[in-house]
C-alpha cells in the first residue's frame, strides 16, 4: 500500500462525515490507499458514523475511551499505518480527486521529504474545488509552517526515526506539529510545498456551525499558549520564540477583559457572531488574550517545577 490518510477526531461527527465523502472519491487507485481515523474519546457517535461508511478504500477506526490528545492519536495512526508515505489532515479538511495523487508523487521524486499543500478557509454554502479564486489562494501559498498537520504528508519510516510526536504536549491545543517539523528537518528532511496538493479547511463564520461554543475556542486558544511555552522551553531558540508569539505576553496583561465567557454571554457571542464588521476585532482581541494566559500560566508551571525540582 502507498498512502495512509491519518485523521484525529473528537466529537466532529457531522463535519468528519463530509471528509470522509471527498476521501472516498480520489483519483488515486483505491487499493493502494487507507484512511485511518483515530476516535479520540468522542461521545457523539464518531465511531459508529465511521463504521457505517460504505467506503471504496480501506477504512479504519481506532478509539480511545478517553481522551488523550491529538499527538497521542495520530502517533497511534502512524504505527497502524500500512502506507509508505502517511498523510495527515485534520477532521475538517475537504479534499479534491487529485490530493493524495500530488501528495505521493512528490515522495516518489525524492525520499527525504516533508510535503504540504495549501489549506484554503471556506465558509458555508456551495464551493467549487475549480473556483478560480480559491486556486489562486492556493497558487499564491507561499507560506506556512515546516510541519501543519491539516495538510502535509512524509514517509512513514522518518516519522518513526523521529519518534513521532511529542506526547508530553498532551491534551492541550497546538504547536505539537511544529516540533514534530522541527526535529524531522533536523535530520536532514527537505519541506517542498505543492501547491497543487490543496484542500479547503471548512471555517463557517457561525460559531455553532464549526462545532465548537464560543468558550471552547478561547479554551483552544488558552492550551495553546501552555503548549507555546513547553515548545519554546524545549528549544530554547528566539526564532521559536517569535515564531509562538510570546510577546503576546505583555498584551494580554494591557487588555482590560478575560479570556473567558460564561453560558449567559454564550448567546450574545453567537449573535455578533454574524456581524461582519465587529466580529472579526472582538474574536481577536478575545482570542489574544486567551493566548496571552495560556502563556502566563505555562511560564509560572515551569517555575513551580523549577523550584519543586530545586
Amino acid at each position: 500500500m502507498k498512502a495512509s490518510i491519518v485523521i484525529p477526531t473528537r466529537n466532529r461527527r457531522k463535519v468528519l462525515e463530509r471528509t470522509l465523502k471527498y476521501l472516498f472519491f480520489q483519483d488515486y487507485p483505491q487499493d493502494q490507499y487507507e484512511i485511518i481515523v483515530i476516535d479520540d474519546g468522542s461521545t457523539d457517535g464518531t465511531h459508529e458514523m465511521v463504521r457505517a461508511q460504505e467506503s471504496r478504500c480501506k477504512l479504519v477506526c481506532l478509539r480511545h475511551e478517553e481522551r488523550k490528545g491529538q499527538a497521542v492519536a495520530r502517533n497511534w495512526g502512524i504505527r497502524e499505518a500500512q502506507g509508505e508515505v502517511v498523510i495527515f489532515i485534520d477532521d475538517d479538511i475537504f479534499c479534491p480527486p487529485q490530493f493524495i495523487s500530488e501528495h505521493v508523487k512528490y515522495h516518489e521524486k525524492e525520499d527525504n521529504l516533508i510535503v504540504d499543500g495549501p489549506a484554503i478557509n471556506i465558509g458555508e454554502g456551495d464551493f467549487s474545488f475549480t473556483d478560480r479564486d480559491k486556486l489562486l489562494l492556493a497558487f499564491f501559498n507561499f507560506f506556512g509552517s515546516v510541519f501543519v498537520t491539516a495538510n502535509t504528508s512524509c514517509r512513514k519510516e522518518h516519522l518513526l526515526k523521529a519518534e513521532g510526536f511529542d506526547e508530553k504536549f498532551g491534551t492541550g491545543f497546538g504547536w505539537y506539529d511544529l516540533d514534530l517539523g522541527f526535529r524531522l528537518m533536523a535530520m536532514g528532511l527537505k519541506r517542498k510545498k505543492n501547491r497543487r496538493a490543496f484542500a479547503f479547511h471548512y471555517k463557517p463564520a457561525k460559531i455553532q456551525k464549526v462545532g465548537f461554543s464560543f468558550q471552547q475556542r478561547l479554551n483552544k486558544q488558552k492550551d495553546r499558549g501552555k503548549n507555546a511555552v513547553y515548545l519554546y522551553k524545549k528549544h530554547q531558540s528566539k526564532k521559536v520564540g517569535r515564531r509562538v508569539r510570546l510577546h503576546y505576553r505583555w498584551y494580554g496583561r494591557l487588555l482590560p477583559l478575560k479570556g473567558r465567557v460564561t453560558e449567559r454571554e454564550e448567546p450574545v457571542f453567537e449573535a455578533m457572531s454574524r456581524k461582519k464588521l465587529l466580529w472579526p476585532f472582538l474574536w481577536k482581541i478575545y482570542m489574544i488574550k486567551a493566548y496571552a494566559e495560556g502563556l502566563e500560566e505555562g511560564f509560572a508551571h515551569t517555575r513551580t517545577g523549577k523550584q519543586k525540582d530545586g
